[in-house]
């Protein structure tokens, strides 16, 4: 039967009052857990509708203040370096190979820096953001330039031009925007990249499997994979002072509803990416950045974490009292696992 106009009336006085007092009741309304719930699930079904787009709370074209270049010029060094250490090379070994950066954001400046150190191709790969052309982002690479030695410009300039207008120089950089790694192998070139890397990325696909073997299939026998994981649960539930792991006590039907298409962190564990490299046959090392209960960043991060050492035997405790709510996947997994909230993930493809 259709509403009567009295039954509509009365519902839209009732949802203009819930929006009028929203300043009211918001505050009460995030403490609880259904509420956070309902509003990530709205969030992800507007990506889903098609009504949203790009990485969420970023829009498609991005105009920074300028005073973050410093910042910004220093954070892809530090990523940069990050992924050499782990990867076990010096800038001398750069020379000659081939690097793809997954979800390098609005700039290459990474890719670049492998580029200026004698990288024979770099490339980028982002599924919600495009390569940004605007007046900070030219700024940025002339900062960022300006950073290296006479020889170091040359190559750089090899791979971008930054005049008339920013352009990547198709023979030695490539920026794919809008799809996936595995929709982009033959563009990429199958079998022909020596490191593939990502820096707090890889949690934001609800289902890594199918880019890891896509890795695979880009990478050359003895080619490395090295990846910054976050763990964590972006805020969602933290950001409200829910306990660090509330996230993994949703259901999974609800919490699918949540993040899948939305970019928001997958929940896999660190025995999910362990399980992932070894199904490959992979070699790999797993180095911990963020742990329960420790409120800094493990630099560098360690391989091997002990209780009493590198965190509190409280953060056992949050296990402890948590783990009856933990959703079915979680209620099992060690203490060991449970209390890991970053890493990085080096592996490394068989042969020469």
């Amino acid at each position: 039967m259709a509403p009567t106009p009295k039954k509509l009336f009365t519902f839209a006085a009732v949802l203009a009052l819930l929006l009028f007092s929203y300043p009211l009741w918001k505050p009460f309304a995030k403490r609880q857990k259904w509420f956070v719930i309902a509003t990530n699930i709205g969030m992800d079904s507007l990506r889903r509708a098609g009504w949203q787009s790009g990485q969420i709370g970023q829009p498609a074209v991005l105009s920074p203040p300028e005073s973050g270049l410093a910042r910004e010029v220093t954070r892809s060094w530090e990523i940069y370096a990050n992924y050499l250490r782990y990867a076990g090379w010096d800038n001398r070994k750069v020379a000659g190979k081939r690097m793809l950066e997954l979800g390098p954001g609005a700039h290459m400046g990474v890719p670049l820096l492998f580029a200026a150190d004698g990288a024979s191709y770099v490339a980028g790969l982002d599924k919600f953001v495009p390569l940004q052309t605007g007046t900070y982002f030219r700024t940025f690479y002339t900062r960022l330039r300006d950073t290296l030695t006479n020889a170091e410009k040359v190559n750089f300039d090899k791979a971008i031009r930054l005049e008339p207008k920013i352009e990547l120089r198709p023979a030695q950089a490539l920026y794919i925007y809008g799809k996936e790694l595995s929709d982009s192998i033959d563009e990429l070139g199958p079998g022909s990249y020596d490191l593939i890397a990502s820096n707090a990325v890889i949690e934001e696909m609800y289902d890594p499997a199918p880019l890891f073997q896509a890795q695979d299939r880009l990478l050359r026998p003895g080619g490395v994979m090295v990846h910054k994981i976050d763990l964590r649960d972006y805020g969602m539930f933290t950001k409200y002072d829910f306990p660090a792991l509330e996230f993994l006590t949703v259901p999974e039907w609800a919490y699918r509803r949540m993040a899948e298409a939305s970019g928001q962190p997958n929940r896999l564990r660190v025995n999910d990416y362990r399980e992932l490299v070894e199904r490959l046959g992979y070699t790999y090392r797993i180095y911990v950045t963020w742990l329960l209960g420790v409120d800094h960043e493990i630099v560098p991060a360690k391989e091997k974490v002990r209780p009493e050492v590198d965190y509190p035997n409280a953060s056992l405790e949050m296990i402890r009292d948590i783990r009856p709510r933990l959703a079915a996947p979680f209620r099992n997994l060690g203490e060991s696992d449970l209390v890991i909230l970053g890493i990085y993930l080096v592996a490394r493809k068989p042969g020469k």
